[in-house]
């Protein structure tokens, strides 16, 4: 398992580039020792969540343990609940 990584359950990701893009990143790659994922990982992995940043908050254990106990709002529509949170929807549309 790689220092950084947070499990070791792995997952494929894929993107699209254009074959020139493709062999320039692999070249990058294989310059820096590094398998595809490797190099392309260690340009996000600084932007990762920390471990610390990654368990809730007071705020948000409070609202979980609301929402299992069946509490909290409930909306008729996602419309509804984006007009309570002060979202303007019909400009996205």
């Amino acid at each position: 398992m790689h220092p950084q990584s947070h499990s070791q359950e792995k997952t494929k990701v894929t993107f699209d580039c254009s074959i020139e893009e493709k062999t320039y990143i692999k070249m990058l790659a294989a310059k820096s020792r590094m398998t595809l994922g490797e190099f392309v990982l260690s340009y996000i992995r600084a932007d990762f969540p920390g471990e610390k940043e990654r368990k809730p908050n007071r705020e948000t254990l409070d609202a979980m343990k609301e929402a299992r106990d069946g509490k909290g709002t409930v909306y008729e529509s996602m419309d509804d609940f984006w007009k309570e949170m002060g979202v303007d929807t019909k400009h996205n549309k």
